[in-house]
């Protein structure tokens, strides 16, 4: 017991420092998808203009020498010069003229950046003080989820040390806040499920907060909330005032509640019909045939490259691990799935199965429909930023699946698939430690051949 309260939480976070720092490095600046548009959202959240032109002017590098060009490798010279290159911009200029709420999106990796501002120091370390609070959130995030889950305990840390999560969380991206936030939420959710004597107003709160950041940051994973039918009603105590909600209350006001919700769902839809997103629900729901068509034809389409892009495909996509490894690594997913540290487990029935299964499905489908807007903008006007419209029903039918799919999109939910698995095999906390690092080590000697291989020419 002494060992699973002080080393292993902390021995996971050391790897994920190590390996997280070792990513930065090896997957050069400018590599990481969207990372310049993630500094314009930076910028935008305190009211800086051209926030990040000055950063990656700062950093001359040639970054589309290398993208989707694997042959191309890091100019050393380059390299070299911008580790001591002064930054373009002056302190003054780069201070913040408003805080928006849109900063929580990067709150650790702006933290870290303006540090490095507030120094001096060149836009290079600028960038990977940026990096280094981002994974430094991360890791802090991932302890935190590890001591409290009760169950999956090992199956979840590998989750947290998979390439493509540490790769997002080692960048300015805020997957870095997303991903952890959401392994957060379910492993609260489980604690409440399993170890918490009552479940409180305090408890509500502090849930209620994760899924408010976690839905703001990205819309389709509003529906986490649907795992809050796993807390026993038996456990709710909430005191408010003089009044207190519990299993008797709850169980009264269920089935007004669900009208109510119901109603405001309707009118919901109605009043913000023109939101793209309420738009695709629609059209699928009116033309459900072929939604259905397009879902299993995406599956089709990208299942092998969603499966790598899942555990890892590096840079702008083109630097795919093997499909075997890939196979490797979600073989260590089941069988650490199927070992617990203790023979009296905590077992699910099927109420709980389905909820957490259910809510697995239909999250996995939501952020699909996320990229509807995507594929149909793109394939109708050649960019997602074009100024057209369309009507949805006739959309859907001139599109042949759903494009811009990736793995990391669905790292976030990803354990859910695994959670509900019975495990039958009971080995100790510290010997599932030793595996983890022993396959960790294998997999990440593997990972960083590869990006070796694909940027510096070894």
């Amino acid at each position: 017991m002494q060992y699973r309260e002080n080393r292993f939480e902390k021995n996971i976070v050391i790897l994920i420092f190590i390996l997280g720092i070792m990513l930065s490095i090896l997957i050069p600046t400018g590599q990481i998808p969207d990372e310049y548009t993630h500094l314009t959202m930076i910028g935008d959240s305190v009211g800086v203009k051209n926030f990040s032109d000055n950063i990656m002017k700062s950093v001359s590098i040639d970054v589309e020498r290398l993208e989707q060009h694997y042959e191309e490798k890091i100019d050393m010279s380059q390299q070299k010069n911008i580790l001591t290159q002064p930054p373009i911009y002056t302190r003054r200029e780069m201070l913040p003229k408003k805080l928006s709420i849109a900063i929580l999106k990067h709150l650790p990796a702006t933290v870290g950046i303006y540090i490095g501002i507030i120094l001096g120091v060149p836009g290079y370390w600028v960038l990977q003080l940026g990096e280094l609070f981002a994974l430094a959130f991360y890791a802090y995030i991932c302890y935190i989820a590890l001591k409290l889950i009760p169950i999956k305990k090992t199956m979840m840390a590998w989750f947290m040390l998979f390439p493509m999560a540490l790769q997002q969380a080692s960048s300015i991206n805020y997957d870095a806040v997303l991903i952890p936030m959401c392994y957060l939420y379910i492993s609260y959710i489980l604690y409440l499920k399993y170890n918490a004597e009552e479940i409180k107003l305090n408890n509500t709160l502090i849930l209620l907060t994760m899924w408010l950041l976690i839905t703001y940051i990205k819309v389709p994973y509003v529906l986490l909330v649907l795992l809050v039918f796993l807390l026993p009603l038996e456990k709710v105590h909430i005191s408010i005032g003089k009044y207190e909600v519990n299993e008797r209350v709850i169980r009264k006001c269920m089935l007004p509640a669900i009208i109510i919700m119901s109603v405001c769902a309707v009118l919901g839809i109605y009043f913000f019909r023109k939101v793209w997103f309420i738009q695709i629900l629609y059209g699928f729901a009116i033309e459900w045939k072929r939604g259905l068509y397009l879902l299993y034809s995406t599956g089709k389409t990208w299942t092998e490259f969603l499966f790598v892009s899942t555990v890892g495909n590096f840079g702008w996509l083109d630097t795919p691990i093997s499909l075997n490894v890939a196979l490797i690594v979600f073989g260590v997913v089941i069988a650490f799935a199927l070992i617990d540290e203790k023979k009296e487990k905590k077992c699910m029935n099927i109420k709980d199965v389905i909820v957490i299964e259910g809510t697995a499905i239909i999250l996995c489908v939501f952020v699909t429909l996320a990229l509807v807007n995507h594929t149909i903008m793109v394939i109708l006007y050649g960019s997602e930023a074009a100024s057209g419209t369309y009507e949805i029903r006739e959309a859907l039918y001139q599109i042949p699946y759903i494009g811009g799919v990736q793995g990391r999109y669905y790292l976030p939910i990803c354990s859910l698939f695994f959670i509900p698995l019975h495990s039958p095999i009971c080995v100790s906390i510290k010997k599932q430690n030793k595996l983890l690092n022993i396959v960790g080590i294998i997999i990440y000697i593997y990972i960083i051949t590869v990006l070796i291989k694909r940027y510096w020419g070894v």
